[in-house]
């Protein structure tokens, strides 16, 4: 008897100690799935901060180069077309008088050098702050940009849609798309050295998807991926920070004759 009590007393110690013991690691685990949802929540928090200090840097570069680029457009550009005018037309006096050809020829030349100043401060406010799309849009711009590369290569390059001018965009994503595909375009005519591009834009599951294929030298992710880590190129620095800046994705695909670049980037009520 005085055995079968020893045996209970043994059985309910072993039964009350593995229950405690269950609820010791219960709590611990509990504890512990919290802390971590914690840390998750205030690495999550971190990021949103981080990401909403780098926008807003990237708005007040963005604010100051537009200033900067309409100040040297209005200002400086529309003093130099007016001097440029006036030389011209003081040339055309000169030459209505017959005065010394090689005054004439000097104010000429002075006039051509203006030209040539002006050609170029229109050419940096542009790449400063891109008119053509504030004015016109995402895909007039891109049709602009298939035109130039067009010209550039000396054959057909065409980019087709059904979003065209339905396509409604934040200013900001905008213009970082806009200087996005500005850069893999020129890398494209650059290194890859085609003969054609051509680009499709489409949306596909809340991704604004533009596709681009061409016949020249490509590379693949793979090649991105190490060139990027290398810092082999300032352009693939700025493309990555472009991209993490709107939440971007870029695929590099390359095939037997040619390649592709599929850039994907977020798009839905939050962005338009």
């Amino acid at each position: 008897m005085e055995i079968e009590r020893s045996l209970i007393q043994l059985i309910l110690s072993v039964l009350f100690t593995s229950g405690l013991s269950a609820g010791m690691v219960f709590v611990l685990f509990t504890s512990y799935k919290k802390r971590k949802r914690l840390e998750a929540e205030h690495e999550r928090a971190m990021k949103e901060k981080e990401l909403e200090m780098i926008n807003a840097v990237v708005k007040a570069q963005e604010d100051e180069r537009a200033e900067i680029a309409r100040n040297l457009h209005d200002d400086v550009g529309a003093i130099l077309s007016m001097t440029q005018q006036k030389i011209s037309n003081t040339s055309n006096h000169l030459i209505g008088m017959q005065a010394n050809s090689d005054t004439i020829s000097d104010l000429l030349e002075v006039a051509e050098m203006i030209d040539q100043s002006v050609t170029k401060l229109r050419a940096i406010t542009n790449g400063m702050l891109p008119h053509y799309l504030l004015k016109f849009g995402l895909w007039r711009s891109l049709e602009r940009m298939f035109e130039q590369a067009e010209k550039s290569i000396g054959k057909p390059c065409i980019i087709t849609s059904e979003v065209k001018g339905g396509l409604q965009l934040e200013q900001r994503i905008e213009i970082q798309a806009y200087y996005i595909v500005t850069e893999l375009i020129n890398n494209t005519i650059k290194h890859a050295k085609p003969n054609f591009i051509d680009g499709n834009l489409e949306i596909k599951q809340e991704y604004l998807v533009l596709t681009l294929k061409h016949d020249g030298v490509a590379i693949n992710q793979d090649d991105y991926e190490y060139l990027l880590a290398k810092n082999l190129g300032i352009g693939l620095s700025s493309l990555a920070h472009r991209l993490g800046l709107i939440g971007g994705q870029i695929t590099f695909d390359r095939y037997e004759r040619g390649g592709s670049v599929i850039l994907k980037i977020p798009y839905n009520d939050d962005n338009k």
